[in-house]
């Protein structure tokens, strides 16, 4: 391996060696390119991609650092026996933390690529996350409008934080799902749209690389107008940073003295699981 190519790949290590976590090709270019130490160009993504391919074949770089989640197995879930069954029925019980809450809480994002990053918060808090891949399904709007009237009902405060991409149509999935929802059934569902990421203060702040617009986007032009021409990925923003907005808005609409109630609560229901598969 060359000289240049090896000190491209110390980059990525020092990169991958400040998260506990694995990062995607993608997540890795953009720190890399936020770092300025490649260009923000297609052909340098596709050169550490290759790169990246064969410092691993060299255990040069780990394996296990590396995610790509859009690509997961999918399996039914199996056991070996009976009391291997138990130990998951004992490990999988969880009571609803909001089931006293005030409030409820769904985070959606438009990039698939950012489940794994997203999902060990909202796993953590009880939270609902949904990827929407673009443009919303009528579908999906209706299910969503269902879940948010259930618990309308219950006399909620109702919250759905967002996250996109700083770019035309990722405004623009926001601003749509925002009036469809709304306006759905009777029009009368009450709840708080935010759009928590990406902000031009968010780039600006992390000096997030950006890219032109596509002119060929139908919102091009609105975009354009009110922001200028250039164009920022979610996938840009640092890790453990979207980690911490997405948990901010958790903790910000939390109770935790209504929380600790339902943990305690979870505790005794848990123990007497236990006992109870003992028994059998």
């Amino acid at each position: 391996m060359q000289k240049d190519s090896l000190a491209l790949v110390e980059e990525v290590k020092k990169v991958i060696g400040e998260y506990s976590f694995a990062l995607t090709l993608r997540q890795i270019y953009y720190q890399l390119v936020a770092r300025q130490i490649i260009p923000n160009l297609q052909k340098y993504y596709i050169k550490l991609s290759r790169l990246c391919v064969v410092a691993r074949d060299e255990s040069l770089l780990p394996e296990e650092a590396f995610a790509d989640r859009l690509r997961e197995i999918q399996k039914p879930s199996s056991w070996a026996d009976l009391s291997d069954f138990g130990e998951t029925v004992k490990s999988a019980y969880r009571k609803d933390k909001w089931i006293n809450q005030d409030n409820y809480i769904e985070v959606w994002t438009e990039k698939d690529a950012l489940r794994g990053v997203i999902s060990p918060i909202t796993d953590e808090w009880d939270i609902g996350l949904l990827v929407v891949r673009g443009q919303v399904s009528r579908t999906a709007i209706y299910e969503a409008y269902q879940r948010y009237r259930e618990k309308e009902e219950k006399d909620k405060e109702c919250y759905l934080f967002y996250f996109g991409d700083f770019d035309p149509s990722g405004l623009s999935i926001f601003n749509s799902l925002r009036e469809r929802i709304g306006s759905f059934g009777d029009g009368l569902l009450s709840m708080n749209f935010e759009r928590i990421a990406l902000t031009p203060e968010q780039i600006n702040e992390y000096k997030l690389p950006q890219n032109p617009a596509k002119e060929k986007d139908p919102n091009f032009n609105r975009f354009t107008a009110e922001y200028g021409n250039n164009v920022v990925e979610l996938d840009s923003l640092p890790p453990d940073v979207l980690r911490d907005l997405v948990e901010d808005c958790i903790k910000e609409n939390l109770d935790t003295k209504k929380l600790g109630q339902v943990l305690k609560i979870e505790k005794e229901e848990r123990e007497e699981l236990s006992n109870f598969l003992e028994t059998l």
